[in-house]
């Protein structure tokens, strides 16, 4: 079960991995808007939201990025392996996985050979007189999970025959080129199955408006070739973006605070692999090289409180900045970050990248129920420019739009209790957590709003999904 334990690695992969400003539009139901004053994370939003606080927090973020495929395929032979690590496989299983694996082979996402490789030398593909047809000539409707679900109910298909299909399992796992089970399992799986793992790590202090932290976002795209000539090189990492960095900022308020003023600043070090990283051989992480860069930039914010419970806030982004990722700049190894060319900084000529954002948030306390609802428009600038530089429809700006707005509302339930939800960059997110004193635990789901039009057809297919839960320590 070697080469399956090394698959499932890639969803609980962002767990040893370490949001950063190249990671900016990936936001969380739980973070604060452009008008709000939320703490130490309005330093990454607004910097006019630190204004007047102080606090520590240390936030760590792991999830995943798929699509509904994917996710029920993985499962499906996890549900396999898992039921014979147990000694529990039976003709229950059976039916339980067969039925995912009917609704994936009727969608088109998996071919008929995974499923002939799988009940290879089984009832149902060996029937008598040739009912069902054989391994070479197979008549089975691999999309009639009924069908199978009868076969079993009425004992054609016995204990015998998932016993078999355990065997299959090992061999498609431990085997190789030239196994039948094996070759039709591969030959049968789509053509890339690819999984994106997020992480993040937030540390830093507010006092009084003043805050410093530090930042390290990760996006590592991992995948399942099926086409792979050797075996070993069929799953691993495609690519990891990572960016380490730190940020400092200074919020304070006028008008007897009515309105707040802010300005923040951050320098990171960009890092992606330059070739894809093989699970088979963990040492590749390290021996690899890496291509790396630079980002830096400086944040102007403004919120204005017409009444204690609504802020209208915006942010000028890179006001002055630079973004920097030269191939040139590489090193053999992780170990070449130390070395003196990561740290290149003469000749550079640097841009101006400014953007804006803008929003309005209401943020009442009724003493049970602290609502938190929100409405952001992100670089604005640069949705304007897109519009104007690619022509755009009044339909085609209306859609592109959809990747500037976040709207979202958040409830907190007796002061521990938080349940949240948004709308931003196409996905539809839903979270819930518990603030114990000083400790947070806080989950989210995402999917992308083609959800909506691909259940109208009775098809989930390619819907891209997503999952994340962060661990927050606050004071």
């Amino acid at each position: 079960m070697k080469k399956f334990l090394l698959s499932v690695l890639l969803i609980g992969l962002p767990a040893f991995i370490f949001a950063g400003t190249l990671f900016e539009d990936d936001t969380k139901t739980s973070d604060p808007f452009v008008g709000d004053r939320g703490g130490f994370n309005s330093i990454f939003v607004n910097p006019a939201g630190t204004a007047g606080q102080s606090g520590f927090e240390l936030s760590v973020s792991a999830g995943t990025k798929t699509s509904y495929n994917d996710v029920q395929l993985l499962l499906s032979v996890a549900d396999m392996a898992s039921s014979a690590m147990s000694g529990g496989f039976d003709t229950t299983n059976v039916g339980e996985v067969t039925e995912t694996l009917t609704d994936l082979y009727s969608s088109g996402a998996i071919q008929d050979e995974l499923l002939e490789g799988l009940f290879y030398d089984t009832y149902l593909m060996n029937g008598p007189d040739g009912i069902f047809g054989t391994v070479d000539d197979p008549v089975m409707d691999w999309s009639d999970a009924d069908q199978i679900q009868t076969f079993i109910d009425n004992g054609d298909f016995d204990q015998a025959d998932a016993d078999q299909v355990l065997s299959n399992l090992d061999t498609v796992m431990n085997g190789g080129p030239g196994d039948p089970q094996y070759d039709l399992f591969y030959q049968g799986l789509p053509e890339k199955i690819s999984i994106d793992a997020v992480a993040s790590l937030k540390a830093g202090f507010l006092i009084k408006g003043f805050g410093l932290g530090v930042y390290d976002h990760a996006v590592a795209v991992a995948f399942m070739d099926p086409s792979a000539i050797v075996p070993e090189e069929s799953y691993g990492l495609e690519t990891i973006y990572n960016e380490l960095g730190v940020v400092a900022g200074f919020g304070f308020n006028l008008l007897e605070g009515k309105l707040a003023l802010g300005i923040s600043g951050n320098y990171g070090i960009l890092m992606k692999n330059t070739s894809p990283l093989n699970l088979n051989n963990i040492t590749d992480i390290i021996d690899t090289s890496i291509n790396y860069g630079y980002n830096w930039g400086v944040d102007l914010g403004a919120i204005w409180r017409p009444t204690p419970t609504l802020g209208i806030g915006v942010v000028f982004n890179d006001v002055v900045g630079y973004t920097q990722t030269p191939d040139t700049y590489s090193a053999a190894g992780l170990m070449g970050l130390i070395s003196d060319e990561a740290y290149l900084m003469d000749s550079v000529d640097y841009q101006f990248t400014l953007d804006m954002d803008t929003g309005i948030s209401w943020q009442p306390d009724w003493r049970f129920i602290r609502p938190r609802l929100g409405f952001d428009l992100y670089n604005v600038i640069g949705y304007g420019r897109a519009v104007a530089e690619n022509g755009d429809s009044f339909e085609d700006a209306m859609y592109r739009s959809l990747e500037h707005i976040r709207v979202g509302a958040q409830f907190t339930f007796f002061d521990f209790l938080k349940i949240g939800g948004q709308f931003h960059n196409h996905y539809l997110s839903m979270g819930a957590g518990l603030d114990l004193l000083f400790l947070e635990l806080y989950g989210e789901v995402k999917i992308h709003d083609s959800a909506i039009s691909e259940m109208r057809e009775g098809s989930y297919g390619d819907i891209p999904l997503a999952g994340e839960l962060t661990v927050r320590i606050h004071f």
